[in-house]
This record gives C-alpha cells, structure tokens and sequence, in this order.
C-alpha cells in the first residue's frame, strides 16, 4: 500500500466522485478516493429523484 499520494478527495458522493473523475480526465494519475461507507451512500443517495418533493408539476418534471 502506497503511502504517499499527490491528491486525496475525502468523500464519496457526487462531489467527490466528480473531482476524482476531472483529474482523471486532465491526466492527474496519482489520486485517492476516500469515503468511510459505499460510493454515493451518503446525502448524494438520499437526494435523488426528490424534485417534486418540492412542489413540481409533474409534467414539468417529466419534460426537464
């Protein structure tokens, strides 16, 4: 196990996992993901599909 790493993103939702995933892209090799559970088992899991939680016209949603 490595010891020393250039980046290390603490958490595991959307966040996280986006910020590792840019690096990524634009050639940065030396990154570590943390997260103390599963990826996106945190408040990315619990927020999913909660738009008409707030008072939208499901039409709407369906056409967003």
């Amino acid at each position: 196990m490595k010891t020393r790493t250039r980046v290390v993103v603490i958490g595991g939702g959307i966040a996280g996992y986006s910020t590792l995933y840019h690096l990524t892209q634009e050639g940065w090799s030396d990154v570590v993901l943390i997260e103390r559970d599963e990826l996106t088992s945190g408040t990315t899991w619990h927020s999913a599909a909660q738009v008409t939680n707030f008072g939208m016209n499901q039409t709407m949603v369906g056409r967003s």
